[in-house]
């Protein structure tokens, strides 16, 4: 009997040890990755009560693909980066919890200075309405890369209009062998959404606009015109090199000098450009407004956990968003710290100094602007990406690419709306 009670006391102490394990589904890879990997083993370290395993399913196509088919079949992880579009599927689906318990608990929640010690845009981008569905992470702005050591030896400066930076493009368009063949292009741009996106939003436009409270397509525009047609010019005149992929490669190489990119490429452009040119990077040249997309995800968590496991996924969640931990991912990577405080921690004081570009993307956080939270803003965003690249390769006239796009958003809107 002595016997079995010793034994029924054992097991009880160490289920009252027992850790709670939650799982943290990511898309970060490569550096970005081993940063996760050191903040989660830092959380691990300094929670001996919980445990996150951070598991990497491959880049964002794959993770909102398992995710999607997770809400389905009932085996979602306990948290996860989303985009807020996949996050509006999923609260559709009624499988993200709400945070608002969490984050204003008087005990384990955040005081209101600390909620609001997070950039306002990014706060925002985790609400619909006055619930909140989840909190920032990986943050980042599109800024213009310059090869500074081309720019000097041409006698260019870092462009602050679109005007000016299709004559620096022209100018430091070079064929430096003289073969008759352009060795040097003044500006690179990829075929993609992001790139049409940036540009429309710095014109004055938008892919979507809200009427009646409900969002309908917006590319039928001068403003939307202007920006296909400039591209598309700047591509005939060969004074741009255009491809899909990413353009860290032809600027470390020295085979475009300038390009509009996102601040989480800092660390692809540093490895490419090492031992071949110095860089540097200014806000993204102004046409009619400064206003330009953010980019980067959030992190949800899904009611489908435990109360237990909810009160854990909470710990990170407040742990990731800390001035200290926003900052070290930020240094790390090259995001955005999603915290005003974070900017007054000695790690980011350090990099700032070390780095003077650092703090270069932090003036274009107020003119930011977040993609509409809505669940079919994914697909609209592949449309539009098909109509950008089919008039940059000369498969469809401007024209025909508008009235094709419109019709296509206007059928996805209509799933959206039941309509």
């Amino acid at each position: 009997m002595k016997r079995l009670l010793v034994i029924l006391l054992a097991v009880l102490v160490v289920l009252s040890f027992a850790k709670v394990k939650i799982t943290f589904w990511h898309a970060m890879g490569g550096g970005h990755g081993k940063a996760l990997e050191e903040i989660v083993k830092m959380f691990n370290e300094t929670h001996p009560d919980i445990e996150v395993e951070a598991v990497y399913v491959g880049n964002y196509g794959a993770l909102a693909q398992k995710l999607l088919a997770a809400a389905q079949s009932g085996e979602l992880p306990t948290l996860s980066q989303a985009y807020s579009n996949w996050t509006a599927k999923l609260i559709h689906a009624g499988v993200v919890q709400e945070l608002n318990e969490y984050v204003f608990d008087p005990e384990i929640g955040l005081t209101e200075e600390e909620w609001k010690d997070i950039w306002e845009p990014f706060r925002k981008n985790c609400m619909w309405g006055d619930k909140i569905y989840a909190m920032p992470f990986n943050k980042s702005l599109y800024v213009l890369f310059v090869n500074t050591d081309a720019l000097l030896m041409y006698g260019v400066d870092a462009p602050k209009t679109v005007d000016e930076l299709v004559e620096a493009a022209r100018i430091l368009t070079d064929d430096i062998d003289g073969d008759g063949n352009i060795d040097q292009y003044g500006f690179g741009f990829r075929t993609t959404v992001d790139t049409f996106q940036i540009l429309l939003s710095v014109r004055g436009g938008s892919i979507l606009k809200k009427v009646n409270g409900k969002w309908v397509p917006n590319l039928d525009t001068p403003e939307a015109r202007d920006v296909l047609k400039l591209l598309k010019q700047m591509k005939d005149e060969k004074i741009a090199y255009v491809q899909g992929g990413y353009m860290s490669g032809p600027f470390g190489d020295g085979k475009v000098i300038m390009y509009i990119g996102s601040i989480a490429g800092k660390p692809y452009v540093d490895r490419a450009s090492k031992g071949k040119h110095d860089w540097s990077w200014v806000p993204v040249p102004r046409w009619k407004t400064n206003k330009v997309p953010f980019a980067g995800t959030d992190v949800i968590m899904f009611n489908t956990a435990t109360e237990e496991q909810k009160r854990a996924a909470w710990e990170f969640m407040k742990f990731l968003v800390s001035p200290e931990i926003t900052a070290y991912w930020a240094v790390h990577t090259g995001y955005v710290p999603v915290r005003r405080s974070a900017l007054e921690t000695k790690i980011w004081k350090e990099y700032a100094q070390s780095d003077p570009k650092a703090e270069i993307p932090l003036v274009q956080i107020p003119n930011g602007v977040f993609d509409p939270q809505i669940g079919v803003w994914y697909e609209i965003r592949q449309t539009v990406g098909t109509m950008f690249a089919n008039v940059i390769n000369g498969k469809m006239d401007i024209d025909e690419a508008i009235k094709w796009a419109t019709n296509e958003i206007n059928r996805l809107l209509a799933e959206e709306y039941g309509e």
